[in-house]
């Protein structure tokens, strides 16, 4: 599953956007540009906007970072199933569907990323990933956030969804950053 990256938007001064928390996104793109019903049965990897969903049709929050939560439909299943997020600026919720679904901050997503012993090729979502923290902490493309890195977590997270519960080696990152999603790609 690559989606192409069709709108990209930076700031237009880099250094005036570096920590400013300002809540305007440094990257945005069209990966859930799609509306979908609520419960729609989206296939593995697609992400889509939902608006009106019920409270009682969200199922149970599961994991909250950076001002999105999770909400699965049926956490005691171990098969696919349709999660939401919400924390949006639009204020709709997100929906995809997985079968297990991690969230991880920006600090872990930079410990993995910058281990030495890491030789896995960028990611879509690495990529983007540089250039939000490039634009917010100052710093190139392969080095880590430093000293922004807590003020950059409390607004950008990572949602790894998995297509099975187990025995997985295949995953969908979404990247989240400032209400918005970010990005989106699949991994293997």
């Amino acid at each position: 599953m690559h989606r192409s990256f069709t709108s990209l938007i930076l700031c237009l001064v880099v250094a005036g956007c570096a920590g400013t928390g300002g809540g305007a996104p440094v990257v945005n793109s069209d990966v859930d540009a799609g509306q979908v019903a609520p419960g729609a049965g989206l296939p593995f990897g697609r992400i889509d906007t939902t608006c009106g969903v019920s409270a009682a049709s969200l199922g149970k929050p599961v994991v909250t970072a950076a001002g999105y939560t999770v909400y699965d439909t049926n956490p005691s299943s171990t098969a696919q199933r349709a999660h939401y997020i919400d924390g949006f600026t639009d204020g709709c919720l997100r929906q995809f569907t997985a079968a297990l679904v991690l969230m991880g901050d920006a600090a872990t997503h930079e410990g993995v990323r910058y281990q030495p012993t890491n030789k896995r090729p960028y990611s879509d979502t690495d990529k983007t990933y540089e250039v939000i923290k490039a634009a917010y902490c100052g710093v190139p493309s392969g080095q880590p956030c430093g000293a922004k890195l807590d003020a950059l977590s409390r607004r950008t997270v990572f949602v790894t969804a998995y297509p099975s519960f187990s025995d997985s080696d295949t995953w969908v990152e979404y990247l989240l950053h400032e209400g918005v999603v970010a990005e989106a790609g699949d991994e293997r």
